[in-house]
């Protein structure tokens, strides 16, 4: 049998990154929280944490998952036997999902928002992820949640269509004016520098082959931050793919330029959820469909999916 009380080490220290900050919050020593992983590892016969840099090893991130849906399945059965339980202080209960930064940063925070006593029985530990490739976080069992462009959940996972993100390719006046003299053209481009989340983005790759059927290697400047591509816009700094609902407002006042009108480029997004844990987090998944229906252009053909493959 698994022990959770061990377990529980591993998960803190996973949430705050070392011993010392899941030491504060256990209320212990370093080297305590140390012997329990120790003792866990030493129990189970494999690594579970990495200590350099610190963090959980792949198997030590699904231990870690499969505490958390313990923790889940555990609220729900207090929940449903409340009266039986009259002496149980609950507690929220801390779920780890994957969320990009444009959704972020553009209508998820409406989601975290509390408009009920129900939604206070978690917390949220989102780990940011681009939409393209947070698939591998569930594959590996880092999250029990995500936000992805790939409609195919993964082995017990549960796929809901959330609605497209609208992207536009914008720059400030004065960039334009200095790259784009003769007109944004695909030579123009080439010269023209970029913004780029990351190394995984390539948005602006993308949406160049969508427009003129080809791909070239563009200038760019690194930066991780939704908000910050857009104020790097403003700034003149480089021209990026942006969230529509993010610039709109400064397309009208003039503020920014689309670089080809309308030629936008359309995400797909998809909630995905863990079966294990899919009921419980049934009021969790119905908020963030209905926040993504008033944000997200919708398709009202597309339809939820599942993964019937069984766990583990």
């Amino acid at each position: 049998m698994l022990d959770y009380h061990l377990l529980d080490a591993l998960l803190t220290v996973e949430r705050e990154g070392s011993f010392e900050g899941a030491a504060r919050v256990m209320g212990m020593t370093s080297s305590a929280v140390s012997q329990r992983i120790k003792l866990l590892e030493e129990r189970i016969g494999a690594v579970i944490l990495n200590r350099n840099p610190v963090g959980p090893s792949e198997f030590g991130s699904r231990l870690c998952r499969h505490v958390e849906q313990v923790k889940l399945l555990e609220e729900t059965f207090i929940g449903a036997n409340r009266r039986n339980f009259r002496a149980f202080d609950g507690h929220p209960v801390e779920i780890k999902i994957a969320v990009n930064d444009d959704s972020l940063s553009s209508w998820f925070l409406e989601v975290l928002q509390p408009c009920s006593q129900s939604d206070r029985c978690f917390l949220f530990d989102i780990s940011l992820q681009d939409q393209d490739h947070s698939i591998e976080q569930m594959k590996s069992g880092v999250v029990l949640a995500a936000i992805s462009s790939i409609k195919k959940p993964v082995q017990g996972f549960t796929s809901h269509y959330l609605g497209k993100h609208v992207y536009r390719a914008t720059a400030s006046p004065a960039f334009v004016r200095h790259y784009f003299k003769d007109g944004v053209t695909f030579d123009a481009l080439k010269d023209a520098p970029s913004l780029r989340y990351n190394g995984h983005d390539d948005l602006q790759q993308q949406w160049l082959h969508q427009i003129f059927g080809k791909k070239h290697k563009l200038p760019s400047c690194m930066l991780p931050s939704s908000f910050g591509f857009v104020n790097a816009c403003l700034k003149d700094v480089g021209w990026g793919m942006n969230p529509s609902s993010m610039v709109d407002h400064h397309i009208k006042a003039g503020e920014l330029i689309e670089l080809i009108p309308d030629a936008t480029l359309d995400k797909i997004l998809y909630w995905h959820v863990s079966r294990v844990v899919g009921d419980t987090l049934s009021k969790v998944t119905d908020k963030v469909r209905n926040v993504a229906r008033k944000h997200l252009a919708q398709d009202q053909n597309a339809m939820s999916v599942k993964n019937l493959a069984k766990t583990g």
